[in-house]
């Protein structure tokens, strides 16, 4: 009987979790994803009033952007080609994340449903251990359920810890992932310059494409690391530097649109990729620290009801 009801209370505390979790998500979902519409619906009017078609997002590329001024000088770029360049590479990042926030909103929607009664089992395990402590046969107390439910509230704290450095580390590996392609790219421009001809601009703007979508996989998964962060914050009362990550997709265009079209380097927007890679890895670091806390005090907690538990028995 303690063994299974420890094995509930462990599961319902887990699923007690994961609903107020899915729930802070969802309206934090909503918001963004409100704001995110109003960002494409300004980039999009300002688009229509420069005549461009924002039917055609798909080709809202830096490949096709840098290839449409091929023989451009660098100073005759005037401010409003910049404008418009950055706009429509913000205005494709804002339809892509709105598809993404969608997608995610129906995702916990259906795992929401999983959990949702939840407290109720939770009663029903609170009225079955006040039963056994008043059960002069059971050697259950208030001390030893204590125990097991502090155990059971670590075992949730400790998924959520390993829920975050989930998310962290796929945020890290995909703003490695795009630095390297900026690096690439970068030196298929020195390339160029050299006379590289045709094959290494077709390489330096298929590198630019890849270094995009890097880029928006990134900041979807920074937007959830930002969530898993304010989750433990919540929980735990951590505070994280969560810095810029909602609007690294919006610098990195801005800086590697300035930086091409008036510079010919794209040495800004790399810098502050690494700069929000730093950050991320710092902050994983951080909560790795904080997990290998609530782990061990775990595994205190668990040794001390093992015991007590034995004593009972």
């Amino acid at each position: 009987m303690f063994t299974e009801l420890n094995e509930k209370l462990l599961i319902v505390k887990d699923d007690l979790r994961k609903k107020e979790k899915y729930e802070d998500h969802l309206e934090r979902l909503k918001a963004d994803l409100q704001l995110e519409i109003q960002k494409r619906d300004m980039y999009m009017h300002m688009l229509e009033e420069k005549k461009e078609d924002v039917s055609r997002f798909e080709s809202f590329t830096l490949a096709n952007i840098f290839y449409s001024l091929i023989g451009k000088k660098l100073e005759k770029i005037d401010q409003e080609e910049q404008l418009i360049a950055a706009m429509k590479l913000k205005y494709k990042e804002a339809m892509e994340t709105i598809a993404d926030m969608e997608d995610e909103i129906r995702k916990f929607e259906m795992e929401l449903t999983s959990v949702a009664n939840a407290d109720v089992e939770y009663e029903a395990i609170i009225k079955e251990k006040e039963q056994l402590i008043r059960d002069t046969d059971s050697f259950w107390n208030d001390q030893l359920y204590t125990l097991s439910e502090k155990e059971a509230e670590l075992f949730a704290g400790l998924k959520e810890y390993n829920e975050a450095i989930e998310v962290g580390q796929k945020a890290k590996h995909q703003l490695d992932e795009a630095l390297d392609e900026l690096e690439s790219a970068h030196n298929w421009s020195t390339f160029d310059m050299f006379g590289g001809g045709t094959i290494s601009t077709f390489v330096k703007h298929s590198r630019y494409n890849s270094a995009q979508d890097l880029i928006h996989d990134a900041q979807h998964t920074l937007r959830q690391f930002r969530e898993e962060l304010l989750d433990l914050k919540k929980h735990f009362d951590h505070d994280y530097d969560i810095g810029n990550m909602l609007t690294v997709a919006d610098y990195f265009f801005d800086g590697i649109v300035v930086d091409w079209m008036v510079h010919g380097k794209i040495n800004d927007a790399m810098s502050q990729t690494e700069e929000m890679y730093d950050l991320v890895k710092a902050t994983l670091k951080e909560i790795k620290l904080q997990r290998d806390e609530l782990e061990k005090e775990l595994t205190d907690v668990h040794w001390e009801r093992i015991e007590l538990f034995e004593s009972c028995s």
